[in-house]
């Protein structure tokens, strides 16, 4: 992405294949210098001009408030919506910017935990107030959750540089494919063996962080990986073109917060205060911190077909 430095993404990508802790405190604010790159080398959207916005705030469940804190489920391992920064502790990404600029204006503190990617919807509303981990929509999950949309992407396939096995996203049957477990992608390719693969079925390996899989794909040992367009388009980033994208952007969605379906009261809250980033171009700010420009929502989406 343009506003990343090298040597930054190189420490990234090592410190965030080796991050493992579950409880490490991950709240992380730190001050911003211009341009979004913060004083101690991580990158960050500068959030000081958003503060809270009392008609929104009043919007929120009483419980909440009371606690002062919006708990957020997240996977800290699928850059550059969420990840670790070169202190293997703090997470960031636009999704982490997002989320406390959520917070700022309901006048609550941003608390983001970090879980295994298929286990945050089951943990709405007990565990985490919501989630946010670049969900894609669809409407099994819609089944379960409320999603509130706030950008639009596709999936992409992403090979070692060079294509040296000449990888050809319309032939994949029988070939190893990485994939962060419990994703869209995961799915797609589980649907696949059963149907246009199931004669000579995708080698698929799935794994619970992104970043071991783009290490995979980065080292050579397996064919292609199978990701966000954006998540594809990082890799060739932070990993200096050690992998790259091949074909076309597939099966464009929208991505979307999670809530508990039946808090709507909360769903009401998260609804104004993204709009309200989004009117105030706060929203468009976030995604331009991590070199993306297109795809991001004018206005919130409230569980949109899919």
């Amino acid at each position: 992405m343009k506003r990343i430095m090298s040597a930054i993404a190189a420490a990234t990508l090592a410190l965030t294949l080796a991050a493992c802790s579950d409880d490490a405190d991950t709240n992380g604010t730190s001050a911003t210098e211009e341009g979004g790159q913060t004083a101690e080398g991580f990158l960050a959207t500068d959030l000081s001009d958003i503060d809270k916005v009392d008609e929104i705030a009043a919007m929120v469940p009483e419980a909440i408030a009371e606690d002062g804190k919006l708990t957020v489920g997240t996977n800290i391992f699928f850059a550059p919506a969420e990840f670790y920064a070169p202190d293997g502790v703090t997470p960031q990404g636009y999704d982490i910017d997002m989320g406390k600029a959520i917070a700022q204006v309901l006048g609550l503190e941003f608390e983001a935990q970090q879980a295994e990617f298929a286990s945050i919807i089951p943990g709405i509303g007990t565990r985490y107030e919501i989630g946010i981990a670049n969900f894609t929509i669809n409407a099994e999950r819609q089944e379960a959750v409320n999603m509130l949309q706030y950008f639009e992407a596709g999936s992409a396939w992403a090979v070692q540089a060079g294509n040296p096995d000449n990888f050809d996203p319309a032939d994949v049957c029988g070939k190893v494919i990485g994939v962060q477990s419990g994703t869209y992608q995961d799915e797609v390719l589980a649907d696949m063996n059963t149907t246009v693969c199931a004669d000579n079925p995708i080698q698929v390996q799935q794994l619970s962080e992104q970043s071991a899989v783009t290490m995979r794909v980065s080292s050579g040992q397996i064919d292609a990986m199978y990701t966000d367009s954006p998540v594809a388009d990082y890799a060739a980033a932070i990993t200096e073109g050690q992998v790259e994208r091949v074909g076309e952007v597939e099966d464009s969605a929208g991505f979307g917060v999670v809530v508990a379906k039946d808090d709507q009261e909360l769903t009401d809250a998260l609804e104004a205060a993204m709009n309200y980033l989004m009117d105030e171009g706060h929203m468009d700010d976030i995604f331009a911190t991590w070199g993306i420009t297109e795809g991001v929502s004018t206005e919130v989406a409230v569980n949109p077909a899919s």
